[in-house]
């Protein structure tokens, strides 16, 4: 979404943006701390990039003081762009996207939300979703939303962020590593996509390797 992992065009971009800081946890029966790698998104969509050719905007933008003011160019435009059409699936994913990128999750949630209504069989939508509700401490929601991405066709990008959520948020070592393994044997992975999911599946198996019985 596809480069590595929730994971938006096919760039990573700085989830390649970290969306959730490193989380520090303790193994307690390996003793030691280990990095909790947070999910991360790879664009398909130009975050709320303003429009050129037939789509540049023809209006000013609000003045201050007015809904919108203060912000890029490229949001207000597709904001207009939903008025004249709810769906614009373009417009919610990069609006999404760009709230995701300012860390608003509930703005992200609300735009992504309703791109799923629009599609509901897409899984860029449910896959942003999942991040947005990752971010949001809601990891299991977050896990089903990836799943049902999934259910739309795979992708070794969803793989790897489903493995990370099983494996560090939702304390399902074994499942997050069978997930880590489909992504990094996925042919149409990037190199470094299969790098970081194998080592993912590495810190997994010395963690599972201490752990009581």
């Amino acid at each position: 979404m596809s480069d590595p992992a929730i994971s938006l065009p096919a760039r990573r971009v700085p989830l390649g943006i970290v969306l959730a800081g490193l989380v520090l946890m303790f193994f307690s029966a390996a003793g030691y701390l280990v990095e909790h790698p947070s999910l991360t998104v790879h664009s398909q969509v130009q975050e709320a990039a303003a429009p050129t050719g037939a789509d540049a905007p023809t209006a000013a933008a609000p003045p201050a003081g007015m809904p919108g003011a203060g912000m890029p160019e490229g949001v207000i435009e597709f904001m207009r762009r939903l008025q004249q059409n709810p769906t614009d699936q373009h417009a919610l994913l990069s609006l999404a996207e760009h709230f995701v990128h300012s860390e608003d999750w509930i703005r992200a949630e609300t735009f992504a939300l309703r791109a799923v209504a629009a599609d509901p069989a897409a899984s860029r939508p449910l896959y942003l979703l999942g991040i947005i509700q990752h971010n949001q401490n809601r990891h299991a929601e977050a896990a089903a939303s990836l799943r049902k991405a999934l259910a739309s066709g795979e992708d070794a990008s969803i793989r790897y962020s489903l493995g990370l959520l099983a494996a560090y948020y939702l304390d399902k070592p074994e499942e997050g590593l069978a997930e880590l393994r489909k992504a990094a044997d996925n042919p149409a992975a990037s190199p470094e996509l299969k790098a970081s999911a194998r080592e993912e599946m590495e810190k997994l198996r010395e963690h599972m390797r201490h752990a009581p019985r």
